[in-house]
């Protein structure tokens, strides 16, 4: 059954023997031998080979007849199908995403959205912001402070939070500058991170 599913779904997409093959780099013999089950592929090559047709490797495998993953998705996302199709559907309606766009990209941007981590929700800005936030003073970080030399006494923590207290800042740099950013950069962090989100945005 599995290995019909090769074939098939070759056969629905157009593809010659020799289209699989290349993307494997393989002979066409041998995805001839794994379409008539007389040779197993590998389970990097089941991978390899679903992404190439873009379904979940356990449908072609045989071990699901879910094409489009739903289940598979929830199973690792811990979202219910029926929240994942909710969440593309409110994507559609508020023309963030678009509805003629391939399934398993639909379902891969209702789960960054769900998950809070792109810019579709009010919760997604916010943690964005303080994402970037983070980015810019780690960035300021890098231009102002000489690089620390490892050493066992250090905390780490001490080093991310407060890193004027244990960094020295490099001699070309202007220290107060460089307080005054770090202290704009964290306090608008700081702010972003508070703001209240109504309950019914979230």
């Amino acid at each position: 059954m599995s290995n019909n599913r090769i074939l098939e779904l070759r056969k629905k997409n157009n593809y010659t023997l020799a289209d699989v093959a290349k993307v494997l780099g393989v002979g066409t013999n041998t995805i001839s031998r794994y379409e008539t089950g007389k040779r197993e592929p590998k389970i990097e090559t089941w991978d390899k080979l679903a992404m190439f047709f873009q379904v979940p490797t356990s449908y072609l495998m045989g071990l699901s007849n879910d094409i489009n993953g739903w289940d598979e998705w929830a199973k690792n996302t811990g979202y219910s199908v029926e929240q994942i199709k909710n969440e593309i559907k409110r994507l559609i309606d508020t023309n963030r995403l678009d509805a003629s766009s391939d399934v398993q990209h639909q379902i891969s941007q209702a789960v960054q959205s769900l998950d809070g981590s792109s810019y579709s929700t009010t919760q997604g800005v916010r943690q964005e912001l303080v994402f970037q936030l983070n980015n810019l003073i780690s960035k300021v970080n890098d231009a102002f402070l000489e690089p620390q030399k490892e050493t066992q006494n250090k905390s780490i923590l001490n080093t991310i939070h407060y890193p004027h207290q244990s960094l020295k800042i490099r001699k070309d740099m202007d220290e107060k500058a460089y307080n005054a950013m770090i202290d704009v950069l964290t306090n608008a962090k700081n702010e972003i991170g508070q703001i209240t989100i109504n309950q019914k945005y979230l």
